[in-house]
């Protein structure tokens, strides 16, 4: 099943965004999830906790309403992204091209980038701390299984 989803990029970064995604033979959706999916799983970003979820500045005419059609485990993805980077749909786009599409490119450009499965899905760890209940969420595999496989 297919989630429909709609944000606004701005016009130039939508520009690029579809340039590289034809030269990569992607289709805009599946290169911004990947773009995004490299981010989270490459880079850090700034998340300020106790906030309110962060929108792009408002400008007039220079957006372009995207419906972009996902998946179901890419849109759990994308709205945790949302929830753990405290940003919007559309701005966790803008941050990622404006900060990192090169190396994106760069990664997909990659002789050894083979890795046909990006998802590796993610899972829920619950456990209390100092009676505090806690939860992690783990983009892959968490830490303790991958110990106990590799021994």
């Amino acid at each position: 099943m297919n989630i429909e989803t709609t944000t606004c990029i701005s016009y130039n970064h939508l520009d690029v965004l579809r340039m590289h995604a034809k030269r990569n033979k992607l289709s805009l959706h599946t290169f911004i999830v990947y773009l995004i999916n490299y981010v989270i799983s490459h880079k850090t970003i700034p998340v300020k906790g106790y906030t309110r979820l962060m929108y792009r500045p408002r400008y007039q005419n220079t957006w372009k309403r995207v419906h972009l059609f996902l998946y179901e485990h890419e849109y759990e993805f994308l709205m945790d992204v949302r929830k753990v980077c405290k940003m919007s749909l559309a701005r966790v786009i803008a941050y990622c091209v404006d900060n990192y599409l090169l190396d994106f490119l760069g990664a997909l450009e990659n002789d050894d980038n083979t890795d046909n499965y990006r998802y590796s899905g993610y899972t829920f760890g619950f456990f209390l701390e100092d009676g505090i209940p806690c939860c992690h969420f783990y983009w892959g595999p968490p830490p303790q299984l991958l110990q106990k496989a590799r021994a």
